[in-house]
């Protein structure tokens, strides 16, 4: 559904305590069911003290007006009645807990103050409830339930929703209304759903690309060529190399927008606030992300007609001018306007909840000081090797060929039916997956995707998993992943094994990708990586169904994967109970206390 705010017919709202009811537009042809109105979003845990910022927004599907006199919303608690108003076709209603929230002098608000039965509050359980919207004679026309309700009446099916995440909607993907859980997804307030669509396309120019071998020369080269539009998502930028390029195309008379979250892991770098003042004070546009989770994509759109999409962000390591030394990681150019134009929704999207500081001690004007400190370019240079000893091997490949393409976006659709989860369960001969971080269990239950790749190895799949070494304090960490599914492996004789990729071999910073091939025909290249938190995050991918596209990253798994040794240290050494341990200590010292008394016995008999 897509939001888009009325106009103002009013300068100022009251601050009424009570319902808000506000008028939304949205892009929607009306279909008239049993019921005329729809739950579509229900906001139930949010991240103010108190939640004076719970909603939930109903919406009239008919091709008619519908007034909703005498109309209730309840969660079994509390009830309220509508007095008249009437919905037109396709547009819809807010309903807040605080006027004072939603009331903007540039909102087209009705408020309505609904009053409530004494000592009742409408206030969701952040455990479990549920929402009953129920038309003027009393039927159930909608339910929505999460967490731990017990609701077992009409208008639902299946199990709840589970429990509301913190700062995250519960968002109905469509307008078909199936009656259960499959109808919803979760998605940051005021965000946009976007499903996945399979996109044909025929005589498309794509570039296939691999970092560190070529990433910085095919990102440069396709910069430079920019002569309207650009459009950045990233999750990092700090590779000042990147940035003159870009302050070139502002000068050509180019557009330039950038995305950048604001509050990165470990804070973000002067190198990147500079960069982000540069291209802010030069004309661009700069906005920062503040989703409850992170803005962690890695994409551009160029002219409005070509995507370059990748698994690295833009660092001096994920794309390095020096080829020597870097991560590997997977990136894709693909010059196509369909294509583009689906992830320029997606970015104007984002865009339109991003703020133009980063809520953090240096605003958005990213500092004089910083500036200073930065004045020349070898003070803006991060401190990396002057050269590594990785060698390039792969080259830019550029072809003109058919294929088809799936978007693959987090938290919209990375578990939906039709992308990652049916790549694996369709699989037939074998899956190679290269990943910088996965995790065997989200919270108490399994990983969904590390579920799918051992029963892909049950149904006869090669399945070959690649995880980066880098980083394994803590449990359930890459390290744990690879022990636990070779013990899977050798316990049921299965074609599945799973290594620690050994970077001295390889010559490499880190493996960052987070890519797999099927059969040697589809290929995923994406941002996300396999843990509990990262579906919720904003992250960006595509499936390409083509064999010469997907043989290219096949060439360069196989690749890394050859580097490195089919068991390491490491992985033995996890491999051994605490039992095993004592045992092992044991015998050790047995067998120096045996080798101890023969040379002593030899040493007798020789005197």
């Amino acid at each position: 559904m897509r939001v888009v705010r009325a106009t103002s017919t009013s300068n100022s709202i009251a601050l009424i305590t009570g319902i808000i009811i506000t008028f939304i537009f949205i892009s929607l042809v009306p279909v008239c069911a049993y019921s005329s109105l729809l739950i579509t979003e229900v906001y139930p845990k949010t991240m103010v003290k108190g939640e004076p910022d719970e909603y939930i927004v109903l919406i009239n599907n008919c091709a008619h007006s519908v007034d909703i006199a005498n109309w209730s919303i309840t969660d079994n608690e509390a009830k309220f009645t509508f007095p008249h108003v009437s919905i037109p076709p396709g547009r819809g209603i807010y309903l807040a807990r605080k006027t004072v929230v939603y009331a903007r002098p540039d909102a087209d608000v009705i408020v309505a103050t609904l009053k409530l039965k004494p000592g009742t509050a409408f206030a969701l359980r952040d455990r479990g409830d549920e929402v009953i919207l129920r038309d003027n004679h009393g039927r159930v026309a909608d339910v929505l339930i999460y967490g731990d309700s017990p609701y077992k009446g009409p208008g639902w099916r299946g199990e709840p929703l589970k429990k509301p995440l913190s700062g995250m909607v519960f968002h109905r993907k469509a307008y078909e209304d199936t009656d259960t859980a499959s109808d919803w997804v979760i998605l940051p307030p005021g965000a946009s759903y976007h499903p996945p669509e399979l996109i044909s396309v025929t005589n498309t120019s794509v570039t296939t690309f691999v970092s560190p071998d070529c990433s910085f020369t095919v990102l440069k080269s396709e910069l430079d060529n920019a002569s309207s539009s650009l459009y950045l998502n990233l999750y990092e930028f700090d590779n000042n190399k990147l940035l003159e390029p870009i302050l070139d195309a502002i000068r050509r008379g180019v557009r330039v927008y950038l995305l950048l979250e604001g509050r990165p892991v470990g804070g973000m770098e002067d190198e990147e606030r500079y960069i982000a003042e540069q291209i802010a004070s030069n004309g661009g546009t700069v906005r920062f992300a503040h989703d409850r989770f992170l803005n962690h994509a890695k994409y551009a759109i160029i002219d409005d007609k070509t995507l370059i999409l990748m698994s690295e962000n833009w660092k001096y390591t994920g794309v390095p001018y020096d080829r020597t030394y870097g991560n590997r990681g997977w990136g894709i150019v693909i010059r196509n306007r369909e294509i583009a134009h689906y992830f320029m929704d997606l970015f104007l999207d984002d865009l339109q909840r991003a703020k133009a500081d980063t809520n953090t001690d240096t605003d958005a004007s990213l500092s004089r000081e910083i500036g200073m400190k930065m004045n020349s370019k070898s003070q803006m240079e991060k401190e990396i090797p002057a050269r590594g000893y990785y060698t390039p091997l792969f080259k830019p490949h550029t072809m003109t060929t058919n294929f088809t393409v799936i978007p693959v976006l987090a938290p919209d659709s990375a578990l939906s039916s039709g992308t990652i989860l049916d790549m694996i369960r369709n699989a037939k001969r074998y899956i190679h997956v290269e990943l910088f971080s996965a995790a065997m269990y989200w919270g108490d239950e399994p990983n969904p995707f590390i579920s799918a790749l051992v029963e892909a190895s049950r149904r006869g799949c090669d399945v070959k998993i690649l995880l980066d070494s880098k980083y394994l304090e803590n449990d359930n960490n890459n390290d744990e992943v690879v022990s636990a599914l070779n013990r899977i492996a050798r316990s049921s004789n299965l074609s599945l094994e799973a290594k620690l990729a050994d970077l001295d071999s390889l010559g490499l910073a880190k493996v960052h990708n987070k890519g797999l091939v099927v059969d040697g025909k589809k290929v995923l290249i994406t941002s996300l990586n396999w843990n509990a938190h990262s579906i919720y995050n904003r992250e960006a991918g595509v499936i390409i169904d083509n064999s010469a596209i997907a043989s290219f990253y096949d060439r360069v798994f196989l690749y890394d994967w050859n580097a490195c040794s089919s068991t390491n240290e490491h992985e033995q050494a996890r491999e051994r109970t605490p039992e095993m341990q004592v045992l092992y200590i044991i015998l050790t010292l047995c067998a120096s206390f045996v080798i101890f008394q023969l040379v002593r016995w030899y040493q007798r008999q020789w005197r």
